[in-house]
């Protein structure tokens, strides 16, 4: 009922927000996040007067993530070219591309820029060894830490509840972290995951991984630390909750994104000479690796004028063009030359989430459960045993 319902409530909005602009108008069209700080409708404008002809226009769509691929996903299904240029989350290409909806890419970038962009942005905009997806922006799971209380990160998790209970007062935590059932969640519990040795899905082989010890063991480590060194409403905390405690010295340690470092140095606040960068922890005798984030751009297949499209992407991803969103968003640009040296070793160790068309559907289903254990509903080997039971279902195992 929750999938129909939600289904019911896009095809609405995909009518009301995208009406097909390379039919019914001169201007292709692209679905953006919400502009907050302008910069897209600046770069926008620049592009339309740099390159009189077929103009591009913006459609700013809802905050969520998730919304905005399920109406892109409308969209496609509509058959209409309701957005002709698709701003692409990199767990958005297999699904996109297996059924058939992006154009392939292949060969349109040239070597020079091949060779300067991440290569993990790369692989995450390509589906079966085909490019559909020009990387723009790349992100990764960081560790922030007080390295006034703290001199040296901890790299094991055991040391980091050390830390935590060590540093831990009335009014600061040890650590946050995003525990609410939404996407963030499943990016936290991949990088634990990964830090203890274990998987989720082998894509490959489309093999489930969940119901081992090494994965019960990671989710038994995020449901100890609710209550003890991390709050109690960490369980409903996105992104945006976590940053604001941490950013007025509530917290020791806080797991985040890029883009916190950025509005902690813009905000000038006094706590930014007191903060530090680390790779998440691991356990003992395992690696640190951060979930892989980012964003670019495709073409749709119903797009009326591809090779317009591709002048437009071609535009966007210049280095001129990330920079001016860097500088205004936080973004980091998926080109090595652009990348923050603090930042580089921690993107060269993000990972891809499993690159499946039913990710969104193995997500949901992760989702459900991990919220289900570290709320206490169910225990860490149930939640895990039951996801894996339901993932395999939804692979046809």
């Amino acid at each position: 009922m929750r999938i129909l319902f939600w289904g019911c409530l896009v095809a609405l909005l995909a009518l009301s927000l995208a009406r097909p602009a390379s039919r019914d108008s001169d201007a292709l069209s692209v679905l953006m996040e919400p502009d907050g700080t302008g910069v897209w409708r600046e770069l926008i404008a620049k592009y339309n007067r740099d390159h009189p002809g077929l103009s591009v226009r913006m459609v700013e769509g809802p905050p969520a993530t998730n919304l905005r691929e399920d109406l892109y996903a409308a969209s496609f299904l509509s058959g209409t070219a309701g957005y002709d240029i698709v701003y692409c989350d990199v767990n958005w290409v297999p699904k996109f591309a297996a059924a058939g909806w992006l154009l392939d890419l292949t060969g349109r970038i040239s070597d020079e820029d091949l060779r300067d962009y991440l290569p993990a942005s790369l692989q995450a905009g390509s589906y079966r060894g085909r490019l559909y997806r020009v990387p723009a922006f790349t992100d990764a799971g960081v560790l922030y830490y007080r390295k006034d209380l703290v001199s040296t990160p901890p790299e094991t998790f055991a040391e980091l509840v050390s830390l935590s209970m060590q540093y831990r007062t009335p009014e600061r935590w040890g650590f946050l972290w995003q525990g609410k059932q939404y996407e963030g969640l499943v990016t936290v519990y991949l990088e634990v995951l990964w830090g203890h040795g274990g998987e989720w899905i082998d894509a490959a082989q489309q093999r489930v991984l969940l119901d081992r010890p090494e994965a019960v063991r990671a989710l038994e480590f995020l449901k100890s630390t609710v209550g003890t060194i991390s709050p109690p409403g960490v369980t409903n905390y996105v992104e945006e909750d976590t940053r604001i405690l941490f950013q007025s010295g509530h917290a020791v340690f806080l797991r985040n994104w890029p883009y916190v470092w950025t509005l902690m140095r813009r905000s000038r606040a006094e706590i930014i000479d007191r903060i530090g960068i680390a790779p998440m922890v691991h356990a003992e005798g395992q690696w640190s690796a951060a979930t892989l984030g980012g964003w670019g751009f495709a073409v749709s297949k119903f797009c009326a004028d591809p090779e317009a499209a591709w002048r437009f992407i071609d535009f966007m991803t210049r280095p001129e063009q990330l920079q001016a969103v860097q500088r205004r968003q936080g973004r980091i640009p998926a080109r090595r030359n652009l990348v923050p040296p603090e930042m580089k070793s921690i993107l060269d160790s993000a990972r891809m989430r499993p690159p499946i068309p039913a990710y969104a559907q193995a997500s949901d289903i992760l989702q459900r459960w991990l919220s289900s254990a570290i709320t206490g509903s169910v225990t860490p080997d149930l939640a895990l045993r039951e996801a894996a039971r339901e993932t395999r279902l939804l692979l046809g195992n």
